[in-house]
């Protein structure tokens, strides 16, 4: 089912509530791809109804080109992955004249993603989705981990009844956590990727076997990564409560790498909120990279 408007939406939203199902909810900015479909099909799992919101936050997109994303195409994955529903609206409903309200953090939002994120602007358009939608769980990927953590602490912070749960990265075979972004590079330049996800992973292991400095791990990644097409705009180890560079490791942290190609930033992270992740790395859910990238990597994304 899509409902094309927050009107149509809320209609659906009350009969739920009325019949006292639980809701699962699993909020994007369209593009979807195999890592939104795991976060769906736990979503519907776990709950008797999912809704998939398909809305490009234009507070939290960066200036440039438009947003690419073929709402249809959205609309097919998320119900083939086992969405109840799929909402989508406009500029014009979620910013209509006058909007002025923000989520604020502080400086944690800067502090997780540095200057070149919107990560307030992005945990703003969660938390008005939750608020809609009133969901008993909402699920995100680790993959984002940063917005996930700080979704979770505005829920709390703002007494909103509902769960935030975490769902592991989704990860092809070369250690690349798939994203949207993807689509705009070639088969080459993804197995140069894997370079950086092999990187922060030696990073984990690293200190697993007891090295406690970050700048030492960190000079000992750096020439792991072997870029040609691609930039390294940093490799950092964030407190998971804090997001405070550490300089020396405790549980739990965040090990973050950002690389930049074709002016598009493509992040990775591996989180490592325990001793058992530490030692046994993620439980990231992997998947085989399709034969042909260029031609199927949107059409891998579709449900067969």
């Amino acid at each position: 089912m899509h409902l094309a408007s927050l009107s149509a939406g809320k209609t659906f939203i009350t009969d739920v509530a009325r019949r006292r199902q639980t809701i699962g909810t699993v909020h994007t900015l369209g593009a979807l791809h195999l890592g939104h479909a795991e976060l769906i099909r736990r979503a519907a799992a776990e709950n008797d109804v999912a809704i998939v919101t398909v809305y490009p936050n234009k507070i939290q997109l960066s200036p440039g080109p438009e947003y690419e994303f073929n709402l249809e195409d959205d609309i097919a994955l998320a119900l083939g992955a086992g969405a109840s529903a799929v909402i989508s609206t406009t500029d014009a409903e979620m910013f209509p004249p006058g909007y002025r309200t923000f989520v604020s953090q502080g400086d944690y939002p800067l502090r997780a993603s540095g200057p070149h994120g919107l990560l307030k602007e992005g945990v703003t358009g969660c938390i008005r989705w939750i608020c809609f939608v009133r969901p008993t769980r909402s699920y995100f990927g680790l993959k984002d981990i940063g917005q996930a953590l700080l979704v979770k602490q505005a829920v709390a912070d703002l007494l909103l009844d509902c769960e935030i749960r975490f769902v592991p990265t989704v990860r092809y075979r070369n250690g690349v956590p798939i994203s949207s972004r993807l689509r705009h590079f070639n088969r080459f330049e993804l197995d140069e990727l894997s370079s950086l996800s092999m990187a922060l992973n030696h990073l984990r292991k690293e200190v697993a076997t007891g090295v406690s400095c970050a700048q030492d791990l960190i000079d000992s990644a750096k020439p792991l990564i072997t870029f040609g097409q691609f930039e390294l705009e940093s490799i950092r180890i964030l407190s998971a409560d804090s997001f405070e560079d550490q300089e020396q490791i405790e549980l739990p942290f965040i090990i973050s790498g950002v690389a930049v190609g074709h002016g598009i930033r493509v992040p990775d992270n591996i989180y490592v909120p325990d001793q058992d992740t530490l030692l046994h790395g993620p439980a990231d859910i992997w998947i085989d990279l399709p034969e042909r990238w260029e031609c199927d990597f949107q059409a891998q994304c579709r449900p067969g």
